[in-house]
């Protein structure tokens, strides 16, 4: 989110906070712990969401073989997951094909058909997800015709309508199961390490709804957006490139490329990344979206009310 430009009394330059460590994975060298091997598909990963600290967005680090599926071609009704890239030429097989995937790609899958998705290896990847926590959601399996939800797995054959066996009326019509098209266009995929913008905007470059995300270039000596907080909002920091350092409640830490950190909404999610080293750092931020988003700057004591679709409020 944009906001108000830092105040000269900014403490970012020479802060005397306690150096205290925040909660940090590196998805290039995280141990993974979480090994699957059964029916064919296999991986091995591990969660890090709980881990950081984060309520709205889950994530996954995943290890794939060549030639081998990670896990059934699916999609979800309710859940949006984005996946990035880390090392290695992933496949990827959506509803308009295969096709190999490089470092530093993000693909969106969003809810529905147009999401339905698997990965082969070789490679390395991270999978975020958002509403698997705070809403109702379906997996569907089109291969197999099965569906999921917090309840099991049942065969979409076995619809039946709401009032089937429910009064005394006899039994109701048959319900006719919409199944998903056998192909539609690829979803786009934008190169995160490539992009020529300073500050790009890849949420709708993706096709994305319930998430969103900015990839942001910060030159040796300068910060980027105030430090802030948002209510209403969870936000992530990927390390794509360079050394920065982030400012938080707590104090600071040094971040190296690869690090992924969590910031609650609220104040304990309070952020700025600096780069105080010699190159340029580059940083992918992750948000969830929705309103009300309501963002404080708090060593300018200004807020930025974001309740509608309306002009932003500024105090």
């Amino acid at each position: 989110m944009a906001g108000p430009r830092a105040a000269p009394h900014d403490r970012d330059v020479t802060c005397e906070c306690l150096r205290v460590s925040i909660k940090k994975v590196n998805i290039s060298n995280v141990e993974l712990d979480e090994p699957l091997d059964e029916a064919g598909f296999r991986h091995v990963a591990t969660s890090v969401g709980l881990r950081l600290g984060a309520e709205r967005i889950g994530a996954g680090v995943y290890q794939a073989e060549a030639d081998v599926a990670i896990w059934p071609y699916h999609y979800h009704h309710g859940i949006e997951e984005w996946l990035y890239v880390i090392a290695g030429a992933p496949v990827l097989r959506e509803p308009a094909g295969e096709r190999i995937l490089t470092p530093g790609d993000l693909v969106c899958f969003p809810s529905g058909p147009v999401g339905a998705h698997t990965l082969k290896g070789p490679g390395r990847f991270v999978i975020f997800a958002t509403g698997q926590h705070v809403e109702p959601y379906m997996s569907v399996y089109p291969d197999s015709d099965k569906v999921s939800g917090p309840e099991g797995i049942l065969l979409r054959s076995s619809a039946v309508g709401y009032w089937h066996g429910e009064g005394t009326a006899g039994p109701s019509e048959p319900v006719e199961i919409v199944r998903e098209p056998r192909t539609s266009p690829a979803q786009p995929a934008v190169n995160a390490l490539a992009l020529r913008d300073q500050a790009a905007k890849v949420g709708p470059l993706l096709g994305a709804d319930r998430l969103d995300g900015t990839v942001m270039d910060v030159d040796p000596g300068e910060g980027s957006q105030p430090y802030h907080y948002v209510h209403g909002r969870e936000e992530w920091l990927l390390v794509l490139a360079g050394a920065p350092t982030v400012r938080h409640p707590q104090g600071e830490d040094h971040l190296d490329a690869g690090d992924l950190v969590c910031f609650p909404e609220g104040p304990a999610g309070a952020h700025r990344l600096l780069n105080r080293g010699g190159s340029v750092v580059r940083a992918l931020f992750l948000s969830t979206t929705g309103l009300p988003a309501n963002v404080c700057y708090p060593d300018t004591e200004r807020w930025l009310i974001r309740n509608g679709l309306g002009p932003d409020l500024n105090f």
